[in-house]
Formats: C-alpha cells, structure tokens, sequence
C-alpha cells in the first residue's frame, strides 16, 4: 500500500488516513493551512485563537511574538459595521515601548519693532503707498561691533528710519519723499543704535 510522510513528524502512514496516528496531527488542516497560509481558507481570524503563534521559538522572540499577535486580537474584535451598514475598518497599532515624540510645529514670529519714531496716521498712511527698493550698503567691523552704512538719498532724519526685528535678521526701512528703502540683515544680533548723516543710515551692531 501506498505510503506518505506525515508532514508534521515525517512517519510513514498510510495514503486513506485523514490523520497521523503517532503524532495525532491532521492531514487535511496541515494542507489547508498551507495552502491558504495562517489564515486558513476562509481568510478570517476573527474570533480564531492566534496565542500559541509564538510557540516553538525562542522564549524571548516567542514572548514577543505572543505580544504583537494579541495586539492584533484586540484590534481585530473592535470590527464591526457602522450604524448606516457600512463596514467599520480597523487600525493594528504595535507599541515599541519607546516614548512617542510629537512634533512641534513653530508658529510664525511677528515682526517686533527695535527703533522707530512715533508717527501720525497720515504719515502711516503715506510711507504704505510708496514704493520699495533695495537699499545698497557697505559692511565695516570694528573692534566689538559692526557698523552697516546703507544708502537712502532724500533721507534726512532719524524719524524717518525704522528698524524692526525679524524671525531670522533684521530689516530697516527708510523713508524718503517718494521711496521706501528697505535693507535685510540676515543675522540675529543686537542692535546697539543707529543716526542718519548725508543720506545714509549708519547702523552699529553689537559684534
């Protein structure tokens, strides 16, 4: 008579036997199972006993392997169909025991003044309608500041000068008659003070 191993012990039985009977394990479950893999033919494990996945390896893998498939269990129970009948899915959320991170998110700095001259709303009104352009400057280091000559013709006065703090430098904006200048520092420093003389705004900086 024919023979076959048992593909659990690997005996030699016989072909009509549905089961092995020196280990006891059953022919036709171990092709399903392989066949249509762990979740068998039917493709579910809900309601399935999953917790002995983790047998047979070793007892700290085997330990973790148990872990995540309950894990998995408790996930898989929470579905179900919504109230409107329509299927609920699930999450499988696996914890690593590391503390979770949230990231920060930045929220824009608002310009702050530095220096600048008390102005009537008329004014106000007039600098916000001219136009700008790109003040040129020259750049000289002293022994503890650095001083910033920048061009603005037609600018005659300090009142008419505005330096304000920004997230990432500083910007200056001066006003003539019918031009607003404006020069980026891009460097985060400390303004010690500024004066207006032949129409350049001279701006020390703490070095």
């Amino acid at each position: 008579m024919l023979k076959k191993k048992c593909p659990s012990c690997a005996k030699k039985i016989d072909r009509k036997f549905g089961y092995c009977p020196w280990c006891g394990e059953s022919i036709k479950a171990k092709k399903e199972q392989e066949n249509f893999g762990m979740l068998g033919r039917d493709d579910n494990v809900v309601g399935k006993q999953l917790s002995n996945v983790g047998a047979g390896l070793p007892l700290g893998m085997g330990r973790i392997v148990e872990t995540l498939v309950n894990q998995l269990e408790k996930q898989l129970g929470n579905v179900g169909e919504s109230p409107n009948g329509i299927p609920k899915g699930f999450k499988i959320h696996v914890s690593t025991g590391k503390p979770q991170v949230k990231q920060m998110v930045q929220k824009p700095v608002e310009k702050e003044p530095v220096l600048v001259e008390d102005i009537s709303e008329e004014e106000a009104e007039r600098r916000a309608g001219l136009p700008r352009k790109d003040a040129e400057s020259r750049v000289r280091r002293l022994a503890d500041s650095i001083i910033y000559e920048i061009s603005t013709p037609g600018v005659h006065s300090k009142k008419d000068v505005v330096v304000t703090k920004l997230e990432q430098g500083l910007e200056i904006r001066a006003y003539s008659s019918d031009k607003c200048y404006v020069k980026i520092i891009p460097m985060t420093i400390e303004v010690i003070g500024y004066e207006v003389r032949d129409e350049k705004v001279f701006l020390e900086l703490k070095g």
